[in-house]
């Protein structure tokens, strides 16, 4: 009954209380006969809302994009920023970057030495960085080992303001799991030598029946999946294009 409950649920909020309409939609067009086109149309709408805010879903598209930690022997953590939430005059980090400054503080306590936060603001407000700065000092590391950046705004320019403050030192960057990839592929660019622990696990999958049901998490977690995917591809285009120029 608990199960029965979980799943009804899950279908009347949304993005269930979506793919409900559309079935119920596509169910009506087709008992009409004359608008068969409109119920197929409606109900694959509906079906790829489903498989993309399943958990299984974003789980296999994570295991593409995860890479393996290596040892951690940077001279420097470069802890990449992932937003800040704001509400009204209240500020504190967002859900990525707190899992990753938790992680650098993590690696410090088994080896302290400098960090570097990098994370500008995007748009207005507070620069990420010093949120984090703040919150690593809070956590215990001495504030003189923390080097904060403020410019950046995405991963390209974490990599290149980072490399204007400390130079071509070894590194263990320290970002989300599903970001790793396409963060290492710049950084490498820049660094020549870049070891990496990942924080910020991507998505809560136990292969348990609610991994299989729309979820709000699951839809999200889909959108951060591609966004990272077509980062991926952007870099490999402009790597090409770069190297084509050289040549």
């Amino acid at each position: 009954m608990f199960a029965i409950y979980k799943i009804l649920g899950k279908f009347i909020t949304y993005p269930g209380l979506l793919i409900t309409f559309l079935w119920i939609l596509a169910l009506y067009a087709l008992i009409r006969k004359r608008e068969r086109k409109f119920a197929v149309f409606t109900f694959i709408l509906g079906a790829i809302i489903y498989v993309s805010s399943i958990n299984f879903t974003s789980y296999v598209l994570s295991k593409l994009l995860a890479v393996g930690d290596s040892e951690d022997k940077g001279e420097y953590i470069v802890v990449l920023g992932g937003g800040v939430d704001v509400f009204g005059d209240r500020v504190e980090l967002g859900k990525h970057t707190t899992r990753r400054a938790m992680k650098a503080f993590e690696l410090y306590k088994n080896l302290p030495r400098k960090v570097v936060v990098t994370g500008g603001a995007v748009t207005k407000g507070i620069p990420e960085a010093n949120v984090m700065a703040q919150v690593l000092v809070d956590l215990g590391v001495d504030p003189s080992h923390i080097i904060v950046e403020t410019r950046a705004r995405n991963t390209a320019e974490n990599a290149r303001y980072t490399f204007e403050l400390i130079g071509n030192r070894p590194i263990t960057l320290v970002t989300s799991v599903i970001h790793m990839r396409r963060a290492l592929k710049v950084f490498k660019t820049r660094f020549d030598e870049v070891y990496h622990v990942s924080a910020d696990l991507p998505i809560d999958f136990r292969n348990a029946y609610l991994d299989y049901i729309p979820t709000g998490e699951g839809s999200y977690t889909f959108s951060m999946l591609t966004h990272e995917l077509i980062g991926l591809l952007k870099e490999e285009i402009f790597m090409r294009s770069k190297t084509k120029v050289v040549q």
